[in-house]
């Protein structure tokens, strides 16, 4: 995925998908799939981040996400 198709598909995304959680799945090799509602997305870093709960970053990745709203916004 490029920055550029993410920021495409966002401009372009229906009226019924613009609202409710979005949940983050991760497939490992191993045949183990991992849910999680901790995403932020890095757009310097050209990342996104999941954080499965119970992991120490859980909520750290959440705050994160929470920081990068309100810059976006000011």
């Amino acid at each position: 995925m490029k920055k550029e198709e993410l920021i495409e598909l966002i401009h372009n995304i229906h009226t019924e998908d613009k609202t409710g959680d979005i949940m983050g799945v991760f497939h490992d090799r191993y045949g183990g799939v991992i849910t999680t509602d901790s995403i932020r997305i890095d757009m310097d870093g050209g990342r996104i981040i999941l954080a499965q709960q119970g992991t120490e970053y859980y909520k750290t990745n959440k705050k994160n996400w929470e920081t990068e709203l309100k810059f976006i916004k000011k």
